[in-house]
């Protein structure tokens, strides 16, 4: 797997194991992804989640973003979960709109989704990108 830094892993791994999430839901696990690539983003979602619903709609009705980075990586993360098409290709081609770093977490659990995530034992599971 691809994390944004050791942070961002740790907040991943932390919340797999405190929430019984099933491998088999790429959807929520790409979600998870997305939402614990930064500490603030995280910290606003994480009392909202729930073994047997997953994550709340309202928890993203509530979220207020500081800058374009977090709100694209919640909408794509609300868009993951819920099938919805708050982002389309188009948005992804613009930078302004999808800065560089939500762009690539974006990519990232887009591909999570559709190959799966890499459960084979490494010996560094983390491999950062800036």
């Amino acid at each position: 797997m691809t994390f944004k830094n050791n942070k961002h892993a740790e907040r991943f791994f932390n919340a797999l194991s405190n929430v019984n999430i099933d491998s088999i839901d790429r959807e929520l696990m790409a979600t998870v992804f997305l939402l614990t690539s930064y500490k603030r983003i995280w910290k606003q979602f994480e009392k909202h989640f729930d073994e047997k619903n997953g994550i709340c709609p309202a928890a993203f009705d509530c979220f207020e973003p500081h800058n374009e980075t977090e709100e694209a990586i919640v909408t794509a993360a609300y868009d993951l979960l819920f099938c919805s098409d708050c982002i389309n290709l188009t948005d992804l081609t613009d930078k302004e709109t999808i800065p560089d770093k939500a762009f690539l977490a974006i990519c990232h659990a887009i591909g999570y989704i559709r190959y799966g995530f890499d459960s084979e034992s490494n010996e560094n599971p983390v491999k950062e990108i800036s």
